[in-house]
């Protein structure tokens, strides 16, 4: 696809996935009233939710080039989402919906001063939401979430942002290590070993948001924050238009691998994500919730490795 029209492209497609995601979930009604459902329907509702929020999160902040009125769509549809997210913890959960819902609220002051400063109107679901909270006398968390059940039922999607060429979708490709040898890297277990790491990175919203994830087989992880001078520019060329849109940077570093014995090679996953911490809100931290703040720019690349045993000697 043309990289002048490929971004505006695979932004339109995640904003109506994103549309449909929301209108399915709405649709079913599960979430007015989860507690009275099953388990795996719950699971269901709740697994739905999260996949709506790391959409609207990949709207935000996974392209750049926006102007104000796509900023604001994105905005304004990621608070409807919040919005949904609320309604849900509240009704169906038995988290605390304190976070959210003061998540929510300063989402809501924010999408405020963000339309006053563009000069925009706000949507349907928005403009409801900004008269039904002026009239709340406390914002707690069940308060809020009545009254944004039937704005969620009445008000109608926005209207898709039309096509703007100037959108880029950020993305990674792992140069070293290619993941394409036979050859497991060997080190002595409990010790350190360098793996040499290449990344060309481009159309970044904001470079310090860069991540480096490192999965075991065990599904242990490392999150790893690059240091500042291993990004160098990846056009020198500043006639480029694409060296223009957002930050195009080249990631020259490397990773320090360690674990214990394994009985045989076993494949590590290294691969570039996005710190969101924004996605933290409103999930309950397990065992098995990876990372939730972390959205993968690239797929992962896997390097054999086998950690020896150490050789005792008399």
């Amino acid at each position: 696809m043309d990289s002048t029209v490929s971004g505006t492209a695979q932004f339109t497609a995640l904003y109506i996935g994103a549309q449909i995601q929301i209108l399915q979930i709405l649709d079913k009604g599960f979430w007015v009233n989860p507690a009275t459902l099953a388990t795996q329907q719950l699971n269901t509702l709740k697994t739905n939710i999260q996949n709506l929020l790391e959409h609207c999160l990949k709207l935000q902040f996974f392209f750049v080039g926006l102007n104000s009125a796509e900023q604001c769509a994105v905005k304004q549809f990621r608070l409807r989402a919040l919005a949904l997210n609320l309604v849900y913890i509240v009704k169906g959960s038995n988290s605390s919906a304190l976070a959210p819902c003061h998540h929510f609220l300063t989402a809501v002051e924010g999408m405020q001063k963000d339309l006053a400063q563009s000069n925009l109107q706000p949507d349907s679901f928005t403009s409801l939401v900004f008269r039904e909270l002026s009239q709340l006398e406390e914002h707690k968390p069940g308060a809020v979430a009545r009254i944004l059940i039937p704005i969620l039922l009445e008000s109608k999607l926005g209207h898709i942002p039309k096509p703007n060429i100037n959108i880029r979708m950020s993305s990674a490709t792992i140069v070293e290590p290619s993941g394409q040898t036979d050859t497991s890297l060997k080190f002595t277990a409990g010790l350190i070993m360098s793996v040499p790491f290449e990344a060309e990175l481009r159309h970044l919203i904001d470079p310090s948001r860069i991540r480096l994830k490192v999965k075991y087989p065990d599904q242990k992880m490392q999150v790893l924050l690059p240091k500042v001078q291993h990004l160098k520019p990846l056009y020198y060329d500043t006639t480029n238009e694409e060296s223009q849109i957002g930050h195009n940077l080249r990631l020259l570093s490397s990773i320090l691998i360690s674990h214990q014995v394994w009985s045989e090679a076993c494949n590590v996953e290294i691969n570039v994500a996005l710190f969101v911490p924004e996605g933290d809100i409103g999930k309950r931290k397990t065992n098995l919730d990876l990372n939730p703040s972390l959205l993968d720019l690239c797929p992962s690349v896997k390097v054999s490795v086998a950690p020896k045993p150490i050789k005792k000697t008399l």
